[in-house]
């Protein structure tokens, strides 16, 4: 029976994002990542240190692009010297040290037996992300914030897969007919970039159907909405498309 990745959620949604993760390597410790810094640093903190999380070990910190819900604390990594990973926009920033920089389709070491990926992403921030992280014994993907993607990742096979799921494309529909109708054009907006900017349970199933699974464990779906998506729903949708465990982000951290 396999053993399922530490996978800790600290924070998904909106108003911050931030995920720890320990990836296997051959006659190795687990890599330990910290997978978007989208809540303040004392919150990370004290949330890790409630799940076992001991900063001083993390190998290295990624984020996906430059919104703050996914690098607020970006500052605070960089200033406690753990090793920060971003594109050239977040560095800048800052201040983090620009050799970490990351860039569309250019391999690069995380940590010892530990490689990334980074791909593009459709999102409305400058140079978004979505990544492959590759040790010696697992493989991981990584997609937050982005309407779709159209790296061929069919090389790959993936052991685990987090990947967002905002909202319910039926339901934000009625809700958007519904503002248009009631001339709400402050949830027109809302709904407009919604559309725009972040995936669909439906895209959500589509990319993951695209994907090698045949060794994959477990999928996490990250940044439910909180008005247009039923964490039940998204679980059942995803485990009957792809017959793989499937596990969903809380708001405030954890997962179920």
């Amino acid at each position: 029976m396999s053993v399922l990745m530490k996978f800790i959620c600290l924070a998904s949604s909106s108003a911050g994002n931030c995920y720890y993760v320990e990836i296997e390597r051959v006659n190795l410790p687990p890599v330990k990542l910290m997978l978007e810094v989208g809540i303040p640093f004392k919150e990370i903190m004290y949330k890790g240190l409630n799940q076992g999380i001991k900063m001083s070990e993390i190998n290295a910190a990624v984020v996906t692009h430059g919104h703050g819900d996914h690098c607020c604390a970006a500052k605070d990594f960089v200033s406690h010297r753990i090793p920060f990973y971003a594109n050239e926009d977040v560095l800048s920033k800052c201040g983090g040290n620009l050799k970490n920089r990351l860039i569309h389709n250019e391999m690069r070491y995380l940590a010892k037996d530990t490689l990334i990926i980074p791909f593009n992403v459709e999102h409305d921030a400058p140079n978004s992300l979505g990544f492959v992280i590759c040790t010696d014994k697992e493989t991981l993907l990584f997609v937050n914030d982005c309407k779709f993607f159209k790296a061929d990742l069919s090389d790959y096979k993936f052991d685990y897969v987090c990947i967002e799921a905002n909202y319910d494309g039926q339901q934000m529909h009625f809700a958007y007919e519904d503002a248009k109708q009631k001339n709400d054009y402050q949830n027109i907006a809302r709904y407009e970039r919604l559309f725009d900017s972040h995936m669909s349970l439906a895209h959500c199933r589509d990319h993951l159907k695209k994907l090698n699974l045949s060794q994959c464990k477990a999928i996490f779906l990250m940044h439910l909405s909180d008005r247009h998506a039923n964490e039940n729903k998204f679980k059942e949708t995803i485990f009957e498309a792809t017959g793989i465990n499937t596990y969903v982000c809380k708001t405030n951290g954890g997962i179920v």
